[in-house]
């Protein structure tokens, strides 16, 4: 099991693959795949356990938090390339999340128990030297549990000094609750039901915007929210036939990229919920998105795993994933034709039932070389003629 984070320098590895503005003609091979550009820059050893989860500092870019099953949480210096502080928690960590303004890290365990780190105290310290220095002392400071209730993702919202903070439940509840900053106490003032499964995974628009939030769940929907007039829901996503594991905005709002346990990342306008570009098609399922904060490029990462026993699943994994994409296209060109009365979500579905329904053999060996790393794709839009 690998305890290990790696970290990548995102602008080195954009610029080997030419004009970041422009939509790389490759669909699934990573940006900078022939050169070192895929070496991370750093890796960060420490943790005992599998790392489940890691967010960078909204306001320091060279701090990063990590959570992992060993029960601890761990603060590092990435230019440094070394751990800063480990917090030791109660339960195994599975999800972490920061404020928008950096001062607090919300950590959730396994026993559906939130620990809430204060970031802003400092302390003194004696260097090596004998000079004393002030440095960043983190503290845990409240804790919550949920009795009964199962707890999933959580985020605050985008705003720089929000208080609103939700919570993602297993019977597909959202809770919105209150974070006091200065009483370190939070309060649930409502909830409503966003799906029919669990809810997983929660993103919120990045940019000045700020109008959107999304929500994936068990269901294999996809709803997009919007926050100013209420939390209506506006549009759903129905592409996905599993689970939906992540969600992600581009930084400027204009996308969402969801992954689920299909053999696809979906990229949709969340204005209208229509694909706007070629779909990511991968040998695994994804657990991780991120879009690059300057410009549409997205990094994921997902399972290795022997994907023999996703046989059952009729996954058609032995097709080169160039000649597939190829194939859907031209799939997706005839049925335009000669399915005019379906909706869009049907059609998209149909076309995923259709390429899962092949007996080709899965090529394990091929699948291992290239699943289990974190890739950067620049996607193809797609132009309305």
């Amino acid at each position: 099991m690998d305890q290990t984070i790696r970290v990548w320098d995102a602008e080195r590895a954009l610029s080997g693959g030419g004009n970041t503005n422009t939509a790389s003609r490759s669909r699934s091979t990573p940006t900078a795949n022939n050169n070192n550009n895929n070496i991370p820059n750093g890796r960060l050893l420490g943790h005992r356990d599998s790392v489940e989860q890691l967010r960078f500092s909204p306001v320091h870019t060279d701090e990063l938090v990590s959570v992992s099953s060993d029960k601890t949480v761990k603060f590092w210096d990435v230019r440094q390339k070394k751990e800063v502080q480990s917090i030791p928690t109660h339960g195994e960590n599975i999800n972490v999340a920061w404020s928008p303004n950096g001062k607090t890290v919300c950590v959730g365990d396994k026993n559906d128990t939130l620990t809430f780190i204060d970031c802003t105290t400092m302390r003194a310290v004696k260097t090596a030297s004998g000079k004393e220095v002030e440095v960043r002392h983190r503290k845990p400071i409240s804790r919550k549990v949920f009795k009964e209730t199962e707890v999933n993702e959580f985020a605050w919202d985008r705003e720089k000094e929000s208080e609103k903070f939700f919570v993602l439940t297993g019977d597909g509840k959202v809770q919105c609750n209150v974070w006091d900053e200065t009483k370190h106490t939070i309060k649930n003032v409502h909830e409503f039901v966003a799906h029919t499964g669990g809810c997983y995974t929660i993103a919120f628009d990045p940019s000045e915007k700020k109008t959107h939030f999304a929500i994936g769940s068990a269901d294999s929907l996809v709803s997009i929210w919007n926050i100013p007039v209420g939390y209506m829901c506006l549009r759903t996503v129905a592409r996905h036939e599993t689970p939906v594991r992540t969600v992600a905005f581009s930084h400027d709002g204009n996308f969402l990229a969801s992954a689920s346990e299909d053999d696809f990342i979906d990229i949709c306008d969340p204005v209208s919920s229509k694909r706007v570009c070629e779909p990511i098609f991968v040998r695994a399922p994804m657990n991780a998105l991120a879009w690059h904060p300057k410009t549409h490029a997205l990094a994921y990462a997902g399972d290795q795993e022997d994907l023999n026993k996703r046989k059952r699943e009729a996954l058609n994994l032995d097709e080169d994933l160039d000649a597939k994409a190829s194939r859907m296209e031209e799939e997706e060109r005839g049925n335009a034709g000669g399915r005019g009365g379906a909706s869009m979500e049907e059609n998209d579905r149909d076309d995923n039932r259709r390429r899962r329904s092949g007996n080709i053999k899965p090529n394990v060996n091929k699948v291992q070389q290239v699943e289990g790393i974190v890739r950067l794709w620049i996607p193809k839009l797609v132009v309305d003629e």
